[in-house]
C-alpha cells in the first residue's frame, strides 16, 4: 500500500489515474471505490484543496469520457463524484485544518442531517420520488436477474431512502478518509494513523442529538418520524465509527487483540447489521463515560 500511496503522491497525472482506475475497477470489485476516493483525500490532505480538487476534476473529466464512450452516459461517474470524491475532498480539508478525526466526522454528520432536513423542505414527498427513482433503475435491473420486487417492499425502501443515501455517502466518504489518512501516516508519519483513530472522538452533543432523535421515532407524528428515522441513520453510521475506535483503544493493546479485533471486522460482515448496532451503543455510551480515558493509556 505504501508503493500505491507513492504513485499517487507522485504527480497529479498518476493521482488522476489511480482515481479512475480504481473506479473502474468499483464496477468488479466495489469497496474499490474507497481506494479511489482515498487518492482524492491523499492529494487534499498533503497538497491542500485547490490541487485536491484539480485532481477530483480530472479524474471526473477522464471518467466521464469513459463512462460516455462504454454506457452511453456519464452519469455513474457523476454520482462518484457528488457521492463520494467531493465529500472525500470537503472532509480530508476539514481534517487538514483539525488534526483529529473526530471534528471532522462530527461535521460530515450535521452535513448530512442537514441535507436531510433540507430535501423533506424542498421536495414535497421525498418517499414518492425516491419510488419513481427505484421503480425506473432498481426493479428492471433485479427482473434482468429473475427477481421479481414486491411493491410494498419498495415503498419502505424508498420511505427511509433520503436517509439511506445520507449515510451511505458518510460511510463511504469516512472510509476513504481513513484511507487517504493511512496512506499519508505511511509516507510520513509511520503509527500516526492508528493513534489518531484510537483517539477518534466524536462532539458529545452528537451522541446526545441522536438520542432525541431515537426518541422522536416513539413520539413523533408520522412525517416527523419518517424524518427522524433517516437521520438515525446518520448518527448510527458516525456512532459506530467511534465504537469501533474505542473497540481498537481497548482491544488492540491486550494479548491476542489483533485476533479479537479481527473476528469484530469479520462479524460486521457476517452478522451486519448486529455488531453495527452494538459498535454505535458502544460509541454512544462512550460520548458519556468516555472508556479510554477509563482503561487505556496511549
Amino acid at each position: 500500500m505504501k508503493g500505491l500511496a507513492a504513485f499517487v503522491m507522485a504527480g497529479r497525472g498518476q493521482a488522476v489515474l489511480a482515481v479512475v482506475a480504481f473506479s473502474l475497477l468499483s464496477v468488479v470489485i466495489p469497496p474499490a471505490s474507497y481506494l479511489a476516493g482515498g487518492a482524492v483525500g491523499l492529494v487534499t490532505l498533503r497538497r491542500g484543496w485547490l490541487e485536491g480538487l484539480v485532481v477530483t476534476a480530472g479524474a471526473t473529466l477522464l471518467a466521464g469520457a469513459l463512462g460516455w464512450v462504454a454506457l452511453g452516459s456519464p452519469l455513474p461517474v457523476l454520482a462518484l463524484l457528488a457521492l463520494l470524491w467531493l465529500p472525500v475532498w470537503a472532509l480530508a480539508q476539514v481534517l487538514r485544518g483539525t488534526s483529529a478525526q473526530g471534528p471532522t466526522l462530527t461535521v460530515a454528520a450535521l452535513v448530512a442531517a442537514g441535507a436531510v432536513l433540507l430535501v423533506h423542505g424542498v421536495v414535497d414527498s421525498p418517499a414518492e420520488w425516491w419510488r419513481g427513482v427505484l421503480e425506473g433503475g432498481l426493479v428492471p435491473m433485479f427482473e434482468g436477474q429473475g427477481i421479481k420486487l414486491d411493491p410494498e417492499v419498495i415503498a419502505r425502501i424508498a420511505a427511509v431512502m433520503t436517509g439511506v443515501v445520507a449515510a451511505a455517502t458518510v460511510l463511504g466518504a469516512s472510509i476513504s478518509l481513513f484511507v487517504a489518512r493511512w496512506w499519508q501516516a505511511l509516507l510520513y508519519n509511520p503509527g500516526g494513523f492508528g493513534q489518531e483513530f484510537r483517539a477518534l472522538r466524536l462532539d458529545w452533543r452528537v451522541a446526545a442529538a441522536t438520542a432525541v432523535v431515537a426518541l422522536a421515532l416513539f413520539f413523533a407524528p408520522g412525517g416527523l418520524r419518517r424524518m427522524a428515522a433517516e437521520i438515525l441513520l446518520v448518527g448510527l453510521v458516525v456512532l459506530t465509527l467511534q465504537g469501533l475506535a474505542v473497540a481498537h483503544a481497548l482491544l488492540g493493546p491486550r494479548k491476542g487483540g489483533r485476533a479479537w479485533l479481527t473476528g469484530l471486522y469479520v462479524a460486521l460482515v457476517v452478522l451486519w447489521p448486529y455488531p453495527m448496532v452494538a459498535l454505535a451503543v458502544l460509541g454512544w455510551a462512550d460520548a458519556w463515560v468516555d472508556f479510554r480515558r477509563r482503561f487505556y493509556k496511549s
